[in-house]
């Protein structure tokens, strides 16, 4: 009986230190892949779906260079800026939990943005969200236009669809006596991105040396007008106000070349 105890005592000991010599192999192998820049650039040079890339970036631990020049050469090898922000995303994780468990914990990893520019020029189709007219206007009260379609840039929506911009008015006047007519000025200042920031607009797409960008006077806006052909003429006529009806559709111009980080983004 004794023998037996003493044969499985043995048995069990050898079992312990088998799985103990084990052990570190087996964590060894987990840790092998670790996802660098060139492994991105890797995959997607062999043509593997963003999706893929991502979920891959997202389940494997990694080594990232998250620094400007790296994410310009992964730009340059054909990652998109999806892939880039995942990878972001990843490694600002795995330094969040580096920290946590130092002894320290002060120290911090900086994030370089993802630089996109949101050029200048850019049409941006707008729709008035309310009736306006020259009789009941006033001079500095705010006009609200909404964006008709999605803007992008590559593959981020900058501008959603819906979004808010808006305009001031600069010179309202009622039709006065002897046929005089009304007179209804607007100004176009800004839409609101995404993520929350403003993008300043201006009415024509060239700009002029000394003039006011945003001016809108109520015959342009007229003759953008898509559904209401007999506008301009309307507003032409002597001694009448200048009516513009909800819905009107206009076009705005991005008003010079704007920085943005791809980060603040959605990827659509």
């Amino acid at each position: 009986m004794k023998k037996l105890l003493s044969a499985s005592l043995t048995v069990l000991l050898l079992q312990s230190v088998f799985c103990f010599v084990l052990s570190p192999v087996g964590a060894l192998a987990q840790t092998q892949e670790v996802l660098t820049n060139q492994a991105i650039i890797d995959m997607v040079k062999s043509r593997f779906s963003e999706g893929i890339i991502i979920a891959k970036i997202k389940s494997s631990r990694n080594s990232f260079d998250t620094s400007a020049s790296a994410l310009q050469s992964l730009k340059k090898n054909g990652a998109t800026d999806a892939i880039m922000m995942a990878m972001m995303e990843s490694s600002s994780n795995t330094s969040g939990q580096i920290n946590n468990s130092s002894t320290s914990g002060n120290s911090t990893q900086s994030v370089a943005p993802i630089e996109i520019t949101l050029q200048d020029q850019t049409p941006i189709k707008l729709r008035l969200s309310r009736n306006m007219s020259s009789a009941d206007a006033k001079t500095g009260e705010t006009v609200d236009f909404e964006v008709i379609e999605d803007i992008k840039v590559g593959d981020i929506v900058v501008i959603q669809r819906g979004a808010i911009a808006l305009a001031t008015v600069t010179n309202a006047k009622p039709k006065g006596r002897m046929g005089k007519g009304g007179k209804l000025d607007i100004v176009l200042d800004s839409v609101r991105l995404v993520s929350g920031e403003k993008a300043a607009l201006r009415a024509t797409k060239e700009t002029k040396g000394g003039g006011k960008t945003g001016a809108m006077t109520g015959g342009i806006i007229a003759s953008s007008i898509l559904f209401f052909p007999a506008a301009p003429f309307f507003l032409l006529m002597k001694g009448k106000d200048i009516a513009i009806p909800k819905g009107t559709e206009v076009t705005a111009y991005v008003n010079g070349n704007i920085s943005l980080d791809a980060r603040k983004f959605n990827s659509r």
